[in-house]
């Protein structure tokens, strides 16, 4: 007589996966079998003068975020030069998290830690980090980083699914961690002490950091005259060489 699996153990095997995956001391350390996952989404140059100028030019037209998110999506190199990535960038549009999130970007660079990520969400060119007069933290940025946690409780409870190739109903995202690092890209350069005072509490507080787009234009038009992408730069990462 064959003995039949107990109610729920597939369920049962499945959590001691997610929490074994949980516990991984070094999420980052990927095979080249996971990595080969992310081929199609690789950035492989920092992003070139047409593609600096398509940003500027979108940034002084566009009337929402979805304007800005369009040419990110043509040209990923804008985004995935922020980023060290000394053994490889990619980048990935409109990452679905179940039914009910979707990232508008995931980049992933790799270097002497490993693989890491990065949660992106965009929010209007338009927005402000700040309210006018009281300067405190506007609605805008609150529901962005809602949105990030939400992002990172799906995580919390799905890496398996997270890590696993698409062909297997997966997402693809090897190395992937339920405390991925946040971004968060709104509005037009703010550099009054209440904007300053802000982006450090999120950044102490939740590992958001909280950039505009024009910074992104800064940082693309900076691409190649040092050797850390500017977020990198910036967080004083000096990750070395493999």
């Amino acid at each position: 007589m064959v003995k039949q699996d107990a109610p729920g153990h597939a369920g049962l095997v499945r959590k001691a996966r997610e929490e074994a995956l949980a516990r991984d001391p070094r999420p980052g350390r990927v095979t080249s079998r996971e990595l080969a996952l992310l081929r199609p989404w690789q950035v492989t140059r920092g992003p070139s003068l047409a593609e600096q100028e398509a940003l500027r030019e979108t940034l002084e037209t566009a009337t929402a975020e979805r304007d800005l998110q369009e040419v990110l999506q043509r040209h990923p190199a804008l985004l995935g030069h922020v980023l060290t990535g000394n053994h490889g960038t990619w980048v990935r549009p409109e990452v679905g998290f179940g039914n009910h999130y979707r990232a508008d970007f995931l980049i992933a660079d790799r270097t002497s830690a490993g693989l890491q990520w990065v949660l992106v969400e965009l929010e209007s060119p338009h927005a402000r980090l700040t309210n006018r007069g009281n300067g405190r933290e506007s609605p805008t940025p609150r529901h962005a980083v809602d949105q990030i946690r939400d992002w990172r409780e799906w995580l919390s409870t799905n890496l398996l699914q997270a890590r696993t190739a698409r062909e297997d109903n997966g997402l693809s995202l090897p190395g992937i961690t339920a405390d991925a690092r946040g971004l968060i890209i709104i509005g037009r350069e703010d550099d009054t002490e209440d904007s300053a005072q802000v982006r450090h509490r999120l950044f102490t507080d939740s590992r958001i950091e909280v950039r505009t787009f024009d910074w992104l234009l800064r940082a693309a038009e900076q691409a190649g005259s040092h050797l850390l992408g500017l977020l990198d730069l910036e967080a004083g990462d000096d990750t070395d060489e493999w």
